[in-house]
């Protein structure tokens, strides 16, 4: 039996700024014709629209000097040193862009109202992009989002790269309990070799919220003799001959099974209108996911 949908409130920091939002079943715009393309995966498309999508709060990116952007702020880790030469070992430097709507400037948010007494008129600053001290991490950046996440008791955050999405930059999975954490999340981000230019919205990371007590599952092997494996094998040979007749008969059984159940897949909640209820937006059995893949 499916529980309810579980909530995830979202308590934006400043404002205007990109906003998670429920993950998609589509992953490009367009979808080739014929049988057989991902789109019609129903495992692929269920992964896709898995949890909530993550966009940029910020553009930024890493490139040569030359390639920079006009009007960017530029900028190199505190540990990238010039060599004797002038020269350093990564000549790409990088850089973010202003954005006073959402009162980010010179790599730093202004968080307002943030004190322990509660004054309006108090502020901090967090940056937007912030770097590790060991030089073993150079290659690594951390995007600060500009929002607080906080999900119900005893449910984590899983941060990971996107689905079944491509990208230019690859997220390091992490695993936050965000139940209690009162921290902006950052983000953190590999950087390939090349430039990168990200733009504000670009989806950089997927999240999905998990229950503490499924952490560690218990393992349990089924001896060859036992009723469960007796029932698998003779399950494996009906779904042989089910799939033999229809290639699409894992669609059919997961209908079948859900009906009109929905996935318990989390409710967004934030100070500015982020709310929407996405087990009406679709089902387990794949409702979006085969209207957008044309099915």
């Amino acid at each position: 039996m499916n529980a309810g949908a579980v909530t995830l409130t979202v308590v934006p920091l400043v404002p205007n700024a990109a906003l998670p939002r429920p993950a998609s079943a589509r992953t490009r715009p367009t979808v080739p014709p014929g049988y057989g393309v991902q789109e019609q995966c129903l495992p692929f498309t269920t992964a896709s629209a898995l949890g909530i999508l993550i966009p940029s709060p910020i553009r930024f990116g890493l490139c040569d000097p030359e390639q920079l952007p006009q009007g960017c702020r530029a900028f190199r880790s505190p540990l990238a040193r010039p060599a004797a030469d002038g020269s350093f070992a990564d000549a790409r430097v990088f850089y973010v862009f202003d954005n006073p709507e959402c009162r980010f400037a010179g790599n730093a948010y202004e968080f307002k109202g943030v004190s322990l007494s509660g004054s309006p008129s108090s502020s901090v600053q967090e940056p937007g992009l912030s770097f590790f001290d060991r030089h073993d991490q150079l290659d690594l950046v951390k995007l600060h989002l500009p929002y607080i996440w906080r999900t119900p008791e005893s449910v984590d955050t899983l941060f990971l790269p996107l689905l079944n999405r491509s990208t230019q930059i690859e997220v390091r999975c992490g695993l936050v309990e965000t139940d209690w954490y009162n921290s902006p999340i950052n983000l953190v981000l590999g950087m390939p070799p090349g430039p990168v230019h990200v733009q504000i919205g670009d989806p950089v990371a997927q999240a999905i919220l998990v229950p503490r007590n499924v952490r560690q599952p218990i393992l349990d092997f089924a001896p060859e003799t036992s009723q469960v494996s007796v029932d698998a094998r003779k399950g494996l040979a009906e779904w042989d001959k089910l799939h033999a007749e229809n290639r699409s008969a894992y669609k059919v059984l997961v209908r079948n099974f859900r009906g009109a159940e929905h996935c318990p897949q989390p409710e967004l909640k934030g100070v500015v209108a982020l709310h929407q209820r996405s087990d009406d937006r679709r089902s387990c059995a794949g409702a979006e996911t085969r209207r957008e893949c044309g099915e």
